[in-house]
């Protein structure tokens, strides 16, 4: 090919064409970065009956992070699940939600679901295995404030008949 200099016009339509072709690649740089959800880690590593387990992941958005939810369930989704909104720390980028105990053991499934403040979603769900923990059995009687209660007013409902009971059999003395 001969130097044969370009035409004003053939000089706009190259430069146009570079200007197309180099806009994805400033696109892709200044493009924020996706929702992300981290692998989560609970505590305790391995929970007791009466242990409350705090799942804590990261979750980062270019957007920012809307909400983060934590889904479990104690019979492997048949009919039982739960959702417990986690709370979120935009400057450690940490979410942390709570489960409660499971007194009779047991084994928690669970996913996390999070959305960014352009309402974009993303789940972590293990690749569809589900993150797991295992609680084993408690070992022994474990009575709850109510039960305790219900206790204590069976307890003071037969001391008060066994008192009349005394009280009505005793020997009296008869009068003159």
């Amino acid at each position: 090919m001969s130097g044969k200099p370009l035409s004003p016009y053939s000089k706009r339509i190259a430069f146009a064409l570079s200007l197309l072709l180099f806009l994805p690649a400033i696109a892709t740089v200044a493009a924020p970065p996706g929702l992300r959800i981290s692998t989560p880690s609970i505590s305790p590593a391995s929970p007791g009956p009466n242990d409350q387990v705090t799942v804590n992941v990261t979750v980062t958005a270019g957007s920012g992070v809307k909400n983060v939810t934590i889904h479990y369930s104690t019979d492997n989704w048949k009919s039982t699940n739960t959702t417990v909104v986690s709370s979120y720390n935009s400057t450690s980028q940490r979410a942390i939600a709570h489960i409660p105990p499971l007194y009779n053991g047991g084994n928690v499934t669970y996913y996390i679901v999070a959305f960014d403040n352009n309402n974009n979603k993303a789940t972590n769900d293990n690749n569809g295995n589900y993150f797991t923990y295992n609680v084993p059995a408690g070992s022994g009687f474990t009575a709850t404030t109510g039960l305790w209660i219900q206790i204590g007013v069976v307890i003071a409902a037969v001391g008060a008949a066994v008192s009349v009971g005394f009280y009505s059999l005793r020997h009296r003395r008869p009068t003159s």
